[in-house]
């Protein structure tokens, strides 16, 4: 398998606890803002470490490490907590399907800025993926809300920008460095919109301290850096696709750890998303074919 493809889909099933630890917090009495604060907070006193050459800290103060801490701070930290505001009014399900709807953002945004179209079997992977995903949300848990949609698309629309913008900055500086200019940025906005609301939560217990020290590594550091590797071999738009093994692995952990009812049309959401991301990782394949066939072609024309 390539190298780009598992750390992509690897990155995807990490991010898949995002929802379980965020929904102990919530019951613990965190506020979306207080605990997602907490998690970037976290995630930069950990990246510190890390960042142990000069070079590393040129690559954040550098142009590049600058945009992506900007740009994250404003369009990933809008659409963390607008899928968590969506949640609230439309429940987990539609939430969810309307945040999977982010790949054809980037997709667009690859095609108007890049000038690179997807092909037909991306395309199709997609489409299977998004058939995928509506039957992993469990459409009869459903509940309509103009403000809930509305938060839902934004989340959408907000991670799209954010995760095109940043794989193409991440070229310029190293994937550590990038990774904690994302945390930077998001902590920073965070920090303003607590102090914005006037509720400040510190976490005591150590369960408080366990949910968020494991939201930081295994919901956000590892996630992006895998991501950012990933796109060192792929592009953004199979890496984008390829994600969507976080909303399997949030399922099983729901079943697992909340107590969680899955459905037969669940279970049939989960092979519908593995053969659309088949489909998007088997493109690659497809298309080396084709550049094989096309460089016969010119040899062969070269000998006549």
């Amino acid at each position: 398998m390539n190298l780009g493809i598992f750390l992509a889909s690897l990155s995807g099933a990490l991010y898949g606890s995002l929802g379980l630890f965020g929904v102990l917090l919530i019951q613990e009495g965190f506020g979306i803002t207080n605990f997602l604060f907490w998690r970037f907070l976290f995630s930069v006193i950990l990246m510190l470490p890390f960042l142990n050459t000069k070079q590393s800290w040129r690559d954040v103060t550098s142009k590049p490490g600058l945009v992506i801490t900007i740009v994250s701070g404003i369009f990933y930290a809008t659409a963390t907590s607008s899928y968590f505001y969506a949640v609230d009014f439309i429940g987990s399900g539609l939430a969810m399907v309307l945040f999977f709807c982010y790949p054809i953002f980037v997709v667009l945004l690859d095609w108007l800025h890049g000038k690179n179209p997807p092909s037909k079997i991306t395309v199709i992977g997609l489409l299977v993926v998004m058939i995928g995903t509506f039957c992993l949300s469990d459409p009869h848990q459903w509940s309509a809300s103009f403000h809930g949609l509305a938060w839902g698309l934004l989340c959408a629309f907000s991670f799209g920008i954010y995760f095109y913008t940043s794989q193409l900055a991440i070229k310029s500086i190293s994937v550590v460095s990038g990774t904690f200019c994302i945390c930077l940025g998001n902590c920073l906005i965070f920090a303003v919109l607590f102090l914005w609301n006037g509720v400040f939560q510190v976490p005591t217990t150590i369960s408080a301290l366990t949910n968020i020290s494991a939201l930081a590594v295994l919901a956000t550091l590892l996630p992006i850096y895998f991501v950012f590797v990933a796109l060192r071999y792929i592009d953004s738009t199979k890496a984008s696709i390829l994600s969507v093994l976080e909303p399997i692995v949030t399922i099983i952990l729901g079943v697992m750890f909340l107590n969680e009812k899955i459905t037969l049309l669940q279970y049939c959401g989960v092979g519908i998303v593995l053969v659309g991301v088949y489909l998007v990782q088997s493109c690659k394949k497809q298309q080396h074919k084709k550049l094989v066939v096309d460089a016969n072609l010119v040899e062969i024309k070269k000998a006549v």
